[in-house]
């Protein structure tokens, strides 16, 4: 018996590593946005899925929200592929339908215009909420939990170091190939700047975190005890690789991705500051002018690193005004697809067929708006009523999730702190650009969000605060 229980233990540890693993393969290739890695991702985190779930069953501390996330995929899932199925009502079906039965003669009728689209963004829609679960499976701890978080950290500083050095030397290459689009900007693995944004972004917070982390394991660590040089070495990468990330962050030139973060960062910087020694038992509270003095301060920090290292970002939005960007210019056409199609939508991932009909000849006729530039609408346009109830669903489960958090931890406080910082850095993002559509960032912050999920619904109790005491050796 406890053989058995060792042996689960190590291939639950085995499973974590290689899900770990997977998720930084997924960003690597353009954020998998060709079909080839695309497939390689899906096929690697299903299995993962699949063994997960046979050898552990359903998570004890987070069974309700994998329960609701389960429940989204299978709604989300089954209503998309129903958008592509012949309905016997045609009233049910996109009037194009009956255009193309005018037309050509098309004995056809379903809810989406393009219907091999909408199957095909299936996989698309079921990556993310898999990766979810995966995470919930396999992070049953608060020290697994972590582990997930420092990769996927430590992964982002490499990622910000890769995008730099290939920035400086080699500025017209993206990874291997030659780079057509954004010479100006750094996109790191990505194809555009706004996904790369988003993605340092969070890279900086995580970052930001595992600084602190680090910098307490040392302070705490007795002099001339071994391992403290190893901690002192181990403080100054994890420095330099928050330093890529937020100096990768700013050479990405996007005015949103840098605006969400600054948000995201006044949210999150100043409890760090301000709690930086909260959790030593022997220090008594702080004085009520010395929290509030610290707490300025940190905002005063945050503000002056944005206008000293945002020039880049702030010049491009002074050039550009909001009433010049063409993602402005088509939101009321998105607005009237929508109200056109607000019941049932169009068919998921049909964005670029539909639009063309409501594209307002003001915005003039270069480029092609394949996607809105908005999740939210282009959630909406393409499932109909089902996104903004299901997105609803989302966000009250994760303030749910975060305020019990914020309730019951302690000493792994800012880690909730953490998780509703990105989730604001994320959700504003998504308001004006797509980064969520890309499968790589999608998973990428999928399996953070099941890290921060499971540390904030976990015990606060004793065993929990002495395992987060001993000092970080790996």
């Amino acid at each position: 018996m406890f053989s058995h229980l060792i042996n689960k233990r190590v291939l639950r540890e085995v499973l974590l590593f290689a899900f770990i693993g997977v998720v930084i393969l997924t960003l690597i290739p353009f954020g998998s946005v060709t079909p080839l890695a695309f497939a390689f991702a899906a096929i690697g985190m299903f299995a993962l899925a699949i063994v997960s779930g046979l050898l552990f069953g359903e998570p004890r501390q987070s069974r309700r929200v994998f329960g609701i996330a389960l429940f989204l995929l299978i709604v989300l899932t089954g209503w998309t592929f129903i958008q592509t199925i012949e309905l016997p009502a045609r009233w049910l079906a996109n009037p194009a339908w009956d255009a193309a039965r005018d037309l050509a003669g098309v004995d056809y009728a379903a809810i989406s215009v393009a219907p091999a689209d909408t199957l095909a963004s299936i996989l698309w829609v079921a990556l993310p909420f898999v990766t979810f679960l995966t995470g919930l499976l396999l992070c049953d701890t608060d020290q697994r939990a972590r582990t997930v978080l420092s990769g996927l950290g430590l992964a982002a500083g490499i990622i910000a170091v890769f995008g730099l050095l290939q920035f400086s030397l080699f500025p017209t290459i993206l990874i291997v190939v030659e780079k057509r689009a954004y010479l100006d900007s750094l996109t790191a693995v990505f194809v555009n700047r706004n996904t790369a944004a988003t993605f340092l972004g969070l890279g900086t917070l995580l970052m930001l975190t595992l600084v602190r982390d680090i910098a307490r394991s040392y302070s705490n660590h007795p002099p001339g005890e071994p391992g403290r040089n190893t901690l002192l070495l181990k403080s100054w990468i994890y420095i330099l690789l928050l330093c890529a990330c937020f100096t990768a962050l700013m050479l990405s030139r996007s005015r949103a991705g840098i605006f969400a973060t600054f948000v995201a960062a006044l949210i999150y910087f100043p409890w760090l500051v301000m709690h930086w020694n909260g959790s030593r038992r022997h220090l008594k509270p702080a004085p009520r002018w010395r929290s509030m003095l610290k707490l300025l301060s940190a905002i005063v920090f945050v503000v002056v690193l944005l206008t000293m290292f945002a020039g880049q970002a702030i010049l491009r939005a002074q050039e550009r005004r909001l009433e010049d960007d063409d993602r402005f210019c088509i939101l009321p056409g998105i607005w009237r697809a929508i109200s056109d199609h607000w019941l049932t939508g169009t068919g998921l991932g049909t964005f670029r067929t539909v639009f063309s009909a409501y594209r307002d000849p003001a915005c003039g006729i270069f480029g092609i708006f394949d996607r809105a530039h908005n999740f939210y609408l282009e959630g909406f346009l393409g499932l109909g009523i089902v996104f903004p109830i299901a997105a609803v669903l989302v966000f009250s489960v994760l303030a749910s999730v975060f305020r019990r958090g914020l309730a019951q931890r302690r000493r792994l406080r800012h880690y909730v702190l953490l998780g509703m910082a990105a989730t604001v850095l994320v959700a504003l993002h998504a308001a004006v650009d797509f980064s969520l559509q890309i499968p790589g960032f999608a998973v990428f912050y999928s399996a953070f969000l099941s890290a921060i999920v499971t540390i904030s619904l976990g015990r606060s109790n004793g065993q929990a605060d002495m395992a987060y005491e001993r000092p970080l050796t790996n």
